[in-house]
This record gives structure tokens, C-alpha cells and sequence, in this order.
């Protein structure tokens, strides 16, 4: 073979002067032998690589166990912050006691003594008769007031004829006596009476809610601390002719306008009765107003006649406690209610004389549950921040009016009750 030569250039090499670099493929690793059932050694698969082993990275363990413990530390303050609350569960204290067989009951009763309260609704009602002619007539007028006295918790009785002065001087008077009661609890005694005009006329007519002064108290300080106030209409003051009416006509309007007037006097009064109060069946006392005629169209007269209902009301916490006086052994006058009435019957005795507001006899059979009363607000906050082993401490501390009571408190790995009021929450749970 001959050497190729470039011409013109002296130092240029032949193909055989150029250097060739060799390049080696790195050697692989060689692959174990294995044997063959027959004992000669055969290659294994080249194509075999020894698994990798990454260095353990103990940078991120660490961060991860500490974020899962930021998590919980953020979820328990949480759960413990936000979830917090406690429930109370109270079994009050409760007895089952046979009613006494009488009670006496005071208007402005001392202590340890049932009190009473009076109530009074007055209603009117009108009818057309047949009338026959004309009658000459000279009538007064009446109406019912209630009577107040702020002037002391003594009672005062007004003889029959005391005088009641109305703003434009005319005087108006009771056929009987009454006795007003004193004042309890920082309100006035009250009781009503029907005055009479002293003189015939319609002059005397006036409507409800005129306030009325005792002329006989001037120049005492019961004069301003004494009062009257007409409930209804003063009516029927009238002098001269009037349409004539036969006796029987009259009759019958009057038997069907005060049967009308019973019924209505009565369910006035019953929703007149404030929340807490019982109405002492038997006590409900109707008087009718003398009959006010006057003339009607076509040869009519109208007939109308007012109606004042007047009861006596008992508090039934006031009631509940006379009764633990008479049966729970050291009762000491706690609050107590009635569980249920409806083994209990209660009337007021028929030999009860009202008229001067005196004491009165209440009669009572049956029996009935006491249960004794509790402020839940009370313990709310006496349980607010307190440890839970400083519970029955607080729930002794309302004894007797709690017989048993458990707390539950969440999360249940808190050992005090919450740090609000608006937390704790109180249930009552019956024996």
C-alpha cells in the first residue's frame, strides 16, 4: 500500500502518522454464575443491576414528627378552647305530702302566714224593653271604686258613710263599712266598694278612672296616701221623665242582664289573674249596680246594669310554702312550687265574711308534690372556673334545695368547669 502524501507541504503525515485514540467501554460488572442441573456453570442475565440504597434523611423525619405535633397542640387547644362547655344535670329536692285540712289566709299577713290579694273586674251590659208611657224620676247616682292605701302595711277600716270627693268637689259615699288593706311588699292594699252620688242627677254621671280623695282624712298624711278610683261608669243620675216600663218587662231584663253579667264578670276575672296566682274557687263575689234606664228608639227604654266581680287570689309559691309549714318537718320557709295540681283541691269556706278584707278560712284535701326551688343562674356562676373536685362543695352549698346533681365536662380531659357562664348549662330532671 502506498503512503498518500499531500504535495506543497513538507510536514503534513501520511494516514499512518495519524494517532488514533483508543476508546474503551468500561467494563461491566461481570454477572455471577450459576449452575445448571447438569453442573456447568452458565451466565446469568447481564442485564442484573444491585438495588440503589438512599442515606436516610433524618432532616425531614424530624420535620414532619414535629408538624404533626404542632397540628395536635393547635387541634387540642382548639377542641379545648372553642368545644369547651359543661352540662349539670340537677335532681331537685322534691316531697309528696297530704294537704292540710284548713288554712288561714291574711290580706297583710306575717310572715309565716299565707298572704292574699284581691282582684276586681267590673263589666256592663244593656238591653231594650217595651216602654209605656213616662215616669217621673229622681235617682242618684253609683259605680264601683277600688280604694288604695300606700300609707302604711297597716290595714284601715272606713266606716259606712265615709265621704269620697271627686276633683270638681262633688261627694260621693259607701252604705258600708270596708276595711282596706296595709300595703305589702312596697305595693298599695287595695279593695272595692260601690259609692252613691249624694245627690240625684245627672250631674253626678261619671265615667271610669276619675280619682277620688277622702275629705275626712285633711290635715293627716293619710289624705295623700289614701285614694279612690272608679272602675266603671258612675251612672244613672237622673231627675225628671223617663219612658215607663211595666214591672214584669223590667223583671226579665234584669234576671237576663245579670246572668249575662255573671258569666262575663267571671271570665274577665279569670284572665285578669296575674302568672304565679290562684284564683281560690269559691271566692269570686258578684255585685250588680242599681238598674240605669234611659230612653230607647222606638218606643223603647234601655235598661242597663254594670257588674263588679271581686275574688281573692293566692300566690302559689305563697301557698306551696304554707303548706311545707304544716307538713315537711325543718322546713324553714324555702322556696317551694307545687310539682302538680291535680290531686289537690282547695275552696274557701262558706262562713268566710269578706266584707272588711279580714282573715279568711281556706279548706284544702287531696295531696300534691312540693318541689323545692333553685336559681340556676346562682349555681352557673358559682360553678364559673372551679375545679372538678370542687363540685359537690358548690352543690352543698344549695342543699336542701338540690338533692343530687353530676357535672359532665368537655373534652373530658379538662379538669375545671369553663371560664364563662355561657358554657355551663343547667338541666332539671325529676326524681
Amino acid at each position: 500500500m502506498r503512503d498518500i502524501k499531500h504535495n506543497g507541504h513538507p510536514s503534513e503525515r501520511s494516514i499512518r502518522n495519524i494517532s488514533v485514540t483508543t476508546h474503551r467501554r468500561p467494563a461491566r460488572p461481570v454477572a455471577p454464575l450459576e449452575r445448571t442441573d447438569n453442573n456447568a456453570p452458565t451466565e446469568v442475565d447481564d442485564s442484573y443491576r444491585p438495588p440503589h440504597r438512599k442515606r436516610p434523611r433524618l432532616g425531614r423525619f424530624w420535620l414532619i414528627v414535629i408538624g404533626v405535633a404542632a397540628v395536635a397542640g393547635v387541634g387540642g387547644t382548639l377542641i379545648s378552647t372553642v368545644f369547651a362547655g359543661a352540662s349539670v344535670t340537677v335532681q331537685p329536692r322534691t316531697e309528696q305530702v297530704v294537704m292540710p285540712e284548713t288554712l288561714q289566709a291574711q290580706a297583710n299577713a306575717p310572715v309565716g302566714v299565707l298572704s292574699y290579694q284581691t282582684i276586681s273586674v267590673t263589666r256592663s251590659a244593656s238591653q231594650n224593653v217595651p216602654a209605656q208611657g213616662v215616669q217621673k224620676v229622681s235617682r242618684a247616682a253609683s259605680g264601683v271604686i277600688t280604694v288604695s292605701n300606700t300609707y302604711s302595711v297597716s290595714s284601715q277600716r272606713l266606716i259606712a258613710n265615709t265621704r269620697f270627693e271627686a276633683p270638681d268637689g262633688k261627694i260621693y259615699r259607701i252604705r258600708d263599712s270596708v276595711t282596706v288593706p296595709g300595703m305589702k311588699g312596697g305595693s298599695a292594699g287595695t279593695i272595692t266598694a260601690t259609692v252613691y252620688a249624694d245627690s240625684p242627677g245627672i250631674n253626678y254621671n261619671k265615667g271610669g278612672g276619675v280619682v277620688f280623695t277622702i275629705p275626712g282624712f285633711k290635715g293627716d298624711p293619710r289624705y295623700s296616701t289614701f285614694s279612690a278610683k272608679s272602675e266603671g261608669a258612675i251612672a244613672g243620675g237622673f231627675v225628671g221623665d223617663e219612658p215607663a216600663v211595666a214591672p214584669a218587662d223590667l223583671a226579665t231584663a234584669k234576671t237576663a242582664l245579670q246572668k249575662q253579667l255573671d258569666s262575663d264578670t267571671r271570665a274577665a276575672a279569670a284572665q285578669e289573674i296575674p302568672e304565679g296566682f290562684l284564683l281560690v274557687p269559691g271566692s269570686l263575689e258578684i255585685r250588680f249596680a242599681d238598674i240605669v234606664q234611659s230612653t230607647g228608639a222606638n218606643k223603647t227604654a234601655q235598661i242597663t246594669e254594670s257588674a263588679t266581680a271581686t275574688g281573692i287570689m293566692v300566690r302559689q309559691a305563697d301557698l306551696a310554702s304554707a303548706v311545707a309549714h304544716k307538713k315537711v318537718e325543718e322546713y324553714v320557709g324555702e322556696a317551694v312550687l307545687f310539682g302538680g295540681q291535680e290531686d289537690m283541691a282547695l275552696m274557701l269556706a262558706t262562713s268566710t265574711k269578706r266584707s272588711e278584707g279580714g282573715p279568711v278560712t281556706i279548706h284544702l284535701s287531696g295531696s300534691a308534690v312540693l318541689i323545692w326551688q333553685f336559681d340556676p343562674n346562682a349555681l352557673i356562676n358559682a360553678l364559673v372556673d372551679k375545679n372538678k373536685s370542687e363540685f359537690q362543695q358548690v352543690i352543698d352549698a344549695f342543699r336542701p334545695a338540690i338533692a343530687k346533681a353530676d357535672a359532665s365536662i368537655r373534652p373530658f380531659w379538662q379538669g375545671k368547669f369553663p371560664d364563662t357562664a355561657d358554657k355551663i348549662r343547667i338541666n332539671t330532671v325529676s326524681k
